[in-house]
């Protein structure tokens, strides 16, 4: 009976440390389990990032993809109207090369081109021809030009000096006067012309384009800059002067003019005075600054010495506001009207008791007078 109960006994505790440890077993498991399940969760939230990140990259590269599709329409586009452009840009140069034939071959402008441009070759041939941006040439009188060691001025063109050159002998001027000098290019078609009418020309230039290497400039920058050349010359230090002038004077007696034409070194309009003293002008050309008031004060510089009855003004760059001004502002003064004459630079005279078939052959023998 004793050996029984003590059998039971330890069968109880058997059972009851097999309760405990499954117990405790079960509580490890629970806590592994928990541990597993945050761990899984984690996981979860991780793999979630990755996959919206995953998207994101999608998402952009297909926004990429459509923003390259919607590029390539444009760039597309484009070349598509850039042909069109140029298509009308070719035609348009057609039909303009088509209107200046008949000009090309006017024989007021073939005669002059013929006597003129041979005549002028040791000069062109010292200089560089030049156009500004975005500019084509007509043809082979249709350059500016410009010394080879320097930014500016630029000329006139060929074309345009033969028309004044054309003005001048036609009408038969004697007594001429300009502003400004730049190297002389405008003054070698003037008094050429002036030779074969037994005039004389004035051309007076402060040269301060040439220092500043720029067409805007102060007044009082040129002042003293002439002030400077004036001493350079009366210490004969004319080596240091000006290479716009040293080349005029060289292109004059190249040229065998250097009788017609007299370079001066002066400012307009102070020094206008001095210069033309009691001489009565049937020529004028206005080239000299193209900015604020100074065309006009230029204007007003030669108007008291103009020929009451007889004259022809000429202007230079008349697509420029403030010369455009002054060319208005001459006609009013002189009772007279602006005849437009259609060259690159838009050359304008303003004249008084001159031959009208003359102005009007000028403008028939340019190449833009349709254009």
């Amino acid at each position: 009976m004793l050996y029984s109960s003590i059998i039971a006994m330890v069968a109880s505790a058997a059972a009851l440390g097999l309760a405990v440890s499954n117990r405790r077993r079960s509580k490890r498991l629970k806590t592994q389990l928990a541990e597993h399940q945050a761990s899984a969760e984690q996981q979860i939230i991780n793999l979630r990032s990755e996959l919206d990140r995953s998207i994101a990259q999608l998402s952009g590269r297909s926004a990429s993809a459509s923003n390259l599709e919607l590029h390539r329409k444009k760039i597309d586009s484009i070349e598509e109207r850039q042909a069109h452009c140029q298509k009308e840009v070719d035609h348009l140069r057609g039909e303009s090369q088509n209107l200046a034939m008949l000009p090309t071959w006017h024989p007021t402008r073939v005669a002059l081109a013929e006597e003129l441009r041979p005549r002028l070759v040791p000069i062109t041939d010292k200089l560089g021809p030049v156009l500004f941006p975005n500019q084509l040439a007509f043809d082979e009188l249709d350059w500016m030009y410009k010394l080879p060691d320097r930014k500016f001025p630029y000329s006139l063109t060929f074309e345009e000096g033969m028309m004044m050159h054309y003005l001048v002998a036609a009408n038969e001027l004697k007594s001429g006067y300009e502003i400004a000098t730049a190297f002389g290019f405008s003054s070698f078609f003037l008094a050429t012309a002036f030779e074969k009418t037994g005039g004389h020309l004035i051309s007076a230039d402060a040269y301060i384009e040439e220092e500043m290497e720029d067409f805007i400039y102060d007044h009082a920058s040129a002042q003293a800059h002439v002030e400077k050349l004036r001493q350079l010359q009366r210490d004969e230090q004319y080596d240091q002067l000006p290479r716009g002038l040293q080349f005029a004077m060289e292109g004059a007696a190249a040229l065998k003019i250097e009788s017609v034409v007299d370079y001066e070194i002066a400012c307009s309009p102070e020094g206008v005075p001095d210069l033309l003293n009691d001489r009565q002008l049937d020529f004028a050309f206005i080239d000299g600054g193209h900015f604020g008031e100074q065309p006009v004060l230029d204007v007003q510089s030669v108007l008291p010495f103009l020929h009451p009855e007889r004259f022809v003004m000429m202007f230079h760059d008349t697509q420029c506001e403030a010369v455009a001004k002054a060319v208005h502002f001459a006609a009013q003064a002189t009772g007279t009207q602006p005849f437009s004459i259609h060259t690159r630079n838009r050359i304008v005279a303003v004249t008084k008791g001159i031959d009208p078939n003359i102005l009007h052959t000028c403008r028939e023998m340019t190449v833009r007078q349709a254009v």
